[in-house]
């Protein structure tokens, strides 16, 4: 470990140290949202550090796969005790923030740093297919419930139903396209394989 991970992990420790301590002594509600705000902030870094160290010795698939769960644990998190405490609006919000986040600022910055760095970028056809895809069923699964709820069809009355249904669609086909994911990079034969996305502006 470098010196700016053993500082990282470190700050790290005493900030959830104070965020709990402020939690469980009742302090001010600013104080209490700050100080786990901050903590959830650096434990998401220190998870993307780690997860980029374990990257030099997988796949450019298998740490694709690896951040894609790993990252996003501080917002399941998040998700968990806010349900545990009610708070379903903002888990509401968690989830759409994400999506929006990562399909387009994570990703907005990714072609921009990228572009500006190497130059023009190819992406393998089969693999933006399927992150598009897999983007479509995550949008169907916050807009179909929603429609039927909101448009009182018949099938409203089974909206429990029908949310944990759709959830586990998407379980389902996130697993399913794990072993794919691992396997991009081999997948890829070259140029006539590749969507070509072009030079970023200087």
């Amino acid at each position: 470990m470098t010196r700016r991970d053993l500082f990282t992990a470190g700050g790290t420790a005493v900030t959830v140290a104070i965020a709990g301590v402020s939690d469980a002594t009742g302090m001010a509600v600013p104080i209490r949202f700050g100080s786990a705000a901050v903590a959830l902030a650096l434990l998401a870094m220190l998870i993307g550090r780690s997860t980029e160290q374990v990257g030099h010795r997988l796949s450019p698939g298998a740490t694709g796969v690896l951040q894609s769960a790993v990252g996003n644990l501080p917002e399941l998190f998040v998700c968990i005790f806010s349900l545990r405490a009610g708070l379903v609006d903002v888990v509401r919000a968690a989830l759409v923030g994400s999506i929006l986040a990562n399909a387009l600022l994570v990703f907005g910055v990714a072609i921009l740093v990228g572009g500006l760095k190497n130059g023009k970028q190819t992406f393998h056809k089969e693999s933006a297919r399927l992150n598009a895809t897999m983007l479509l069923l995550a949008v169907s699964a916050l807009v179909i419930p929603t429609l039927v709820e909101r448009l009182h069809t018949p099938a409203a009355g089974h909206i429990d139903k029908l949310s944990g249904a759709v959830a586990c669609l998407l379980l389902v086909s996130y697993l399913i396209s794990i072993p794919y994911s691992l396997s991009a990079k081999s997948a890829m034969s070259g140029p006539d394989q590749s969507l070509i996305w072009p030079d970023s502006p200087t």
